[in-house]
């Protein structure tokens, strides 16, 4: 394998992004498709709630202790091999889950979920800074957050349309995506030389911004999931206002994120991470306040349009401040912090909500937004 030149093209389409694009929208799927039936199939089983969270939370955490070792796969396979295996992994183990009932089978299977999103998310993120520009960096993370978002998004719906009929029929079509994901890296993506640096000899003190960006992120976006709907219900707002209520959330991350990331490409990364972080701030507040029906969408649509763009724009952050041979590793340490922010949030928060009153169920955002905000404020 050859050198990476150093001349790469400065369009947000250029070779190999374009499949990374595709990828991300599969792997926005699968999420979308797998996690919301994963726990319907457990509920229908009668499984206690505290193993439906705990089954959540090993996905996640799978996805924050497999990082570190992804980057050194990485280095044995090449970004091509790496990531065709997570998503033969995801494809091959999902549409098991429906054919057991069997609890430490569910734990083992969806484990092997975990492993394999790492895989091809520490993959994803490493081949977006190969074969990006400086220049373009956090347009074309905007393009992949876009694209991810977007299967997020559509994954419920496609999901929903056929779980009624058979969950595993859900569950097949959703693998057969993924496994079609392999055949995009085979045709779309250029091999590229990952030259690997050990995290140990990565200075974090350069990535604490960005790792806070993925870490509030995670957090965030898990709680939001797993415990808004919880609180709304709580509140006498229907089914179909909730799922109303996460459509606006995403219709906002989807219609942001490429204006916002093209505007950090033009002006500068860190002022339009702080406006952003300024306006998640206010929004997450208001929205735990909002008690009227129209309020909560006005401010769902602002949540989702101003915190969708911190993933990109972080991550932008980290292919600016590593080098090429720093970028597998720091791209490992990335979906370990944004995992254990999703892992750890949704416990947290809900923990809070006991203790104090289910009000309370952003106050830990709000105040990790706040220390965030200040960071930021400092190296501006």
């Amino acid at each position: 394998m050859q050198e990476i030149s150093s001349k790469v093209s400065t369009s947000p389409f250029s070779t190999g992004l374009p499949a990374l694009y595709i990828i991300g929208f599969i792997s926005g799927i699968s999420m979308g498709l797998f996690t919301p039936f994963i726990s319907t199939l457990m509920a229908q089983h009668q499984v206690d709630d505290v193993w439906i969270g705990a089954n959540s939370t090993v996905y996640f955490m799978s996805i924050t202790l497999g990082a570190p070792l992804v980057a050194y796969i990485l280095r044995q396979l090449g970004l091509r091999k790496t990531m065709m295996l997570g998503l033969a992994l995801m494809g091959l183990s999902a549409p098991l889950f429906p054919m057991t009932t069997q609890l430490p089978l569910w734990f083992l299977i969806r484990t092997i979920m975990g492993i394999a999103s790492c895989l091809y998310l520490v993959c994803g993120q490493t081949g977006l800074h190969c074969f990006c520009h400086d220049s373009n960096r956090a347009i074309a993370s905007g393009f992949h957050a876009l694209a991810y978002s977007f299967g997020f998004g559509i994954g419920p719906v496609i999901g929903s349309a056929l779980y009624s009929v058979s969950p595993k029929i859900t569950f097949f079509l959703g693998s057969i995506l993924v496994l079609s994901g392999i055949v995009v890296v085979w045709i779309g993506l250029p091999e590229r030389a990952i030259v690997f640096q050990p995290s140990s000899r990565i200075g974090f003190k350069k990535l604490t911004l960005p790792l806070q960006g993925a870490f509030a992120y995670g957090f965030t976006v898990a709680t939001l999931v797993s415990l808004y709907p919880v609180y709304l219900l709580r509140q006498n707002y229907s089914v179909a206002q909730i799922g109303f209520t996460f459509t606006v959330f995403v219709i906002g991350g989807l219609l942001a994120t490429i204006p916002v990331t093209h505007l950090a490409d033009k002006f500068s990364r860190l002022k339009i991470l702080l406006i952003c972080v300024c306006v998640s701030l206010i929004s997450i507040l208001s929205l735990s306040l909002a008690d009227n029906f129209i309020t909560i969408q006005i401010f769902a649509f602002t949540s989702g349009a101003s915190v969708s763009p911190i993933f990109p724009l972080s991550l932008a952050l980290i292919g600016a401040k590593l080098s090429r041979n720093e970028l597998s590793s720091g791209s490992a340490i990335f979906t370990a912090i944004y995992g254990s922010g999703c892992a750890s949030g949704p416990i947290l928060s809900s923990l809070l909500m006991k203790i104090l009153n289910p009000q309370y169920i952003f106050s830990l955002i709000v105040i990790m937004f706040a220390l965030f905000l200040a960071q930021l404020m400092r190296k501006i």
